[in-house]
């Protein structure tokens, strides 16, 4: 096999052909480079469909939280103050120990959604948590306003579940 100067020098191919063919390169070279670069149109996002298992999870969450709220009405708040949470569990007083168990399965079920939950919900979901949390401790005076928070937190979750995942038929916006 000869080398291409010896091909080029020796008369086998027709005087034009080097320029045509270096022609032919250059151009196939900047058309690959603007394909290759060509800025990628970004594809519509696309929510991940809510598996059964979130779902679940994020109802539960709801349960829990306005088992916990509800709860909280009924308490007796002093009560609420001077207990800790071993002491609340153990409680003769239904509305306590529920609270008790309610803040526990908040807890257990924010660290279940630690795992798998999208940052908007676990957000929403840490927010709710925290705020029942330091109303089951501390105590409230104002029940409207606690009734409003919470609601605003509530509505702040679910919020994010419908954005995180859109019901069935919905575009995200």
């Amino acid at each position: 096999m000869e080398t291409l100067t010896d091909l080029l020098t020796s008369g086998a191919a027709p005087w034009w052909a080097v320029p045509v063919g270096l022609a032919a390169g250059v151009l196939l070279g900047v058309f690959a480079t603007r394909i290759g670069a060509r800025p990628s149109r970004p594809a519509a996002t696309v929510a991940a469909p809510l598996r059964a298992a979130d779902r679940a999870l994020q109802v539960r969450f709801l349960h829990a939280a306005d088992s916990v709220y509800n709860h909280l009405f009924e308490a007796d708040h002093s009560a609420l103050a001077e207990a800790d949470l071993a002491e609340a569990l153990q409680s003769d007083d239904l509305h306590l120990r529920s609270v008790a168990r309610g803040i526990v399965d908040l807890d257990a079920i924010v660290n279940e959604m630690r795992l798998s939950a999208s940052e908007p919900v676990l957000t929403a979901a840490v927010a709710l948590f925290g705020y029942l949390t330091a109303v089951s401790s501390d105590g409230t005076d104002d029940l409207d306003e606690f009734r409003d928070r919470y609601l605003a937190r509530k509505s702040a979750f679910v919020d994010a579940v419908r954005a995180a995942h859109p019901p069935a038929g919905q575009v995200p916006a």
